[in-house]
């Protein structure tokens, strides 16, 4: 134990590479998890979709309609404020250069 512990603290690279390697692994195993279960609550949402909409046809699809249409407002809503958000980064900068001297 004692020369693997002298030969990595000679060796920092190696040490790097072994703890890089043992972080993907971990990643890696807790997001094949992850993608499982991901999987699996898709297939209920679109389970429980097809349910209603075999219910109702007409009145699920008006509230797809209403939804989606939402969703467009509320997106380019938000396209608008992230165009002026660089305007404003800049003021920011400005101002604190300004307070800074330069």
């Amino acid at each position: 134990m004692d020369t693997i512990m002298e030969y990595l603290s000679a060796h920092p690279a190696i040490l790097t590479v072994l703890v890089i390697f043992a972080v993907v692994i971990i990643l890696y195993f807790i997001f094949k998890q992850f993608i499982k279960l991901a999987l699996v609550m898709l297939i209920i949402v679109i389970a429980a979709a097809c349910y209603y909409y075999f219910q109702d046809p007409h009145k699920m699809s008006e509230k797809v309609v209403e939804k989606s249409k939402s969703f467009y407002k509320d997106s380019k809503a938000l396209i608008d404020k992230t165009k002026e958000m660089p305007g404003d980064i800049n003021k920011l900068f400005k101002s604190a250069e300004d307070k800074a001297g330069k």
